[in-house]
């Protein structure tokens, strides 16, 4: 539930323009987080809530999740969404894109999202997200996670496109699982999610916890703290989320396998991981290398972080 000055807010204003509750000479900023959605008690019930019912609420929402900062490398579909939804549920959210973080001005207005240049998004994060066009992470500042916080898990929701954006990457070619050559760039185990859902769903489908048909995640990497803070993060947005194994085995969830963009419950996506084979099908194959100086990107990638000399990056 969320509740505006004067007692009452709409359900669209509520993701982004959450305001306080008054009672008395105190001021309450509470609401009640359902899977996606957050509602307005007013409209619920006809009435603001008692001070002590307000009080519980804004209890149990913040036993249930702990306020985390999070660095989103990649302003796109998927990035801008995410920054969307953890900023609605009370993340601190740290933002970048490839260019100057004033072009990200109305999605930082919209969200309450802070835009920073790339160098800087994971700066003692708890989390960090890199959420950008595959072939460009090999141009990603050196180190430019290596300022979050010790153990803070890195998570990769890309996808090889060699056909539509990616070009040729010859060790994804060869074999090497999408986010085993992204974790190998970066320099740092990386959790693959998030690559096999849609962004509108990401958006608008999730639900709460034991709701039937709920739509499932697959989390891919190494067992341990990191991949429980990431299964937690899945969850409050609304998905479950289920154990894909190590990363050497997220190529079961890779573009075109029998899980990829199917919105499948727990139970099928299971089956559908167990089902997948790790041949790359031909429509997923590059047909030749675009860039023969550069074997794995096409020529005219571009970088991301600080302008620099000699080099600049944008």
């Amino acid at each position: 539930m969320a509740f505006g000055r004067d007692g009452r807010c709409t359900y669209r204003q509520i993701p982004r323009d959450l305001g306080d509750c008054e009672f008395g000479n105190r001021t309450y900023r509470v609401w009640v987080t359902v899977g996606a959605r957050r509602f307005d008690s007013r409209t619920q019930y006809g009435r603001p809530p008692h001070r002590r019912l307000a009080r519980r609420a804004a209890n149990r929402h913040s036993e249930r999740h702990v306020r985390m900062r999070i660095g989103i490398i990649g302003a796109g579909n998927i990035g801008a969404t995410l920054t969307r939804r953890l900023s609605a549920l009370g993340h601190e959210v740290r933002v970048a894109n490839s260019r100057d973080p004033q072009t990200l001005a109305d999605l930082a207005g919209e969200t309450g999202a802070t835009a920073v240049w790339a160098a800087d998004a994971a700066d003692d994060a708890d989390l960090v997200i890199v959420t950008i066009t595959l072939t460009h992470v090999r141009d990603l500042a050196p180190g430019i996670v290596d300022d979050r916080r010790p153990g803070a898990p890195v998570i990769d929701t890309n996808n090889y496109y060699p056909q539509y954006k990616d070009g040729f990457i010859a060790a994804i070619e060869a074999g090497t699982p999408e986010s085993v050559w992204v974790s190998e760039q970066l320099g740092v185990p990386v959790y693959k999610a998030f690559n096999g859902i849609g962004a509108n769903f990401l958006q608008d489908a999730g639900a709460p916890a034991g709701a039937p048909e709920r739509i499932a995640i697959p989390v891919a990497g190494a067992d341990g703290p990191g991949k429980e803070l990431v299964f937690d993060l899945v969850d409050q947005l609304g998905f479950d989320p289920i154990d894909a194994g190590p990363l050497e085995e997220s190529w079961r969830q890779q573009p075109d396998t029998p899980f990829y963009a199917k919105n499948y419950p727990a139970d099928r996506a299971r089956h559908a991981l167990a089902e997948a084979t790790p041949e790359r099908p031909a429509q997923f194959r590059a047909r030749q290398p675009l860039n023969p100086g550069r074997t794995g990107a096409p020529a005219g990638a571009t970088g991301s972080g600080r302008p620099r000399a000699p080099r600049p990056r944008h």
